[in-house]
This record gives C-alpha cells, sequence and structure tokens, in this order.
C-alpha cells in the first residue's frame, strides 16, 4: 500500500518545491525569466571583460542576453549602465582592449555587481 503511493507523494512535493523556490515563474519572470532561459550565459552576464579572454561573439551573446531583461524600477539605472559597458565591450574588445578596460570604471562595476547580487539573491533562490 506505501509503495503505490510513494511516487504521487513524491510528485507533489517535487512539484511544491519547484513552486516555492521560485523556478516556476522565474521569480521576476521579465528579469528572471531569460536568465532562466539561458543559464549558462547568464552564470557570466554580469562579471567584468577580459580582454584576450572574451571574444567579440562572447561579449555580444552576453549583451543579447542583457538586452532580453525588463529591468526592475530599482534596477533600471544599473541594468543601462551594464548594457553600455557591454555595448562598448562588443564594439571594442577584439580591435581596442584598452577602452573595454576604460569602460569598465566604478559605475560599471557597480552596476554588474548589483545585478549579479540581485540574479543569484531572486532568480537563483
Amino acid at each position: 500500500m506505501m509503495s503505490r503511493r510513494s511516487p504521487i507523494i513524491l510528485l507533489a512535493l517535487g512539484a511544491s518545491a519547484v513552486m516555492l523556490s521560485g523556478c516556476a515563474s522565474g521569480g521576476d519572470a521579465g528579469f528572471c525569466g531569460p536568465l532562466h532561459d539561458e543559464h549558462q550565459t547568464a552564470a557570466v552576464a554580469f562579471v567584468a571583460l577580459i580582454p584576450g579572454m572574451n571574444t567579440e561573439a562572447d561579449v555580444q551573446t552576453r549583451l543579447d542576453l542583457v538586452e532580453e531583461l525588463e529591468p526592475t524600477p530599482e534596477l533600471a539605472d544599473d541594468l543601462a549602465a551594464w548594457t553600455d559597458y557591454l555595448t562598448v565591450g562588443a564594439e571594442s574588445i577584439d580591435d581596442d582592449p584598452t577602452a573595454v578596460i576604460e569602460a569598465y570604471d566604478d559605475d560599471a562595476k557597480a552596476s554588474g555587481e548589483a545585478l549579479f547580487e540581485y540574479y543569484t539573491g531572486t532568480c537563483l533562490q
């Protein structure tokens, strides 16, 4: 008798865990949804670019993902600043690495950190 109910109980518990974790809705779906869909790119989306290690294609992939995100009111300025940074990177990383390094100023750094914190603290919960 117990063995017949176990799969049903496990299925119900698994579904509850997914819904409670925010995975089903993506946390904030407008921001988190694209990050969930592209989890490999999301893992590095808010990390500083490194000329010589990142290519224009790498940066463009990050930029494409970030441009899909719908900012929350508190993240709008950070998302705009990070998008600007990635745009400079996409345009310059292969031809002018110095421009990429200079673009990673205090504002870009703070924006990347805020977005990463939101991603790990909200989207991955």
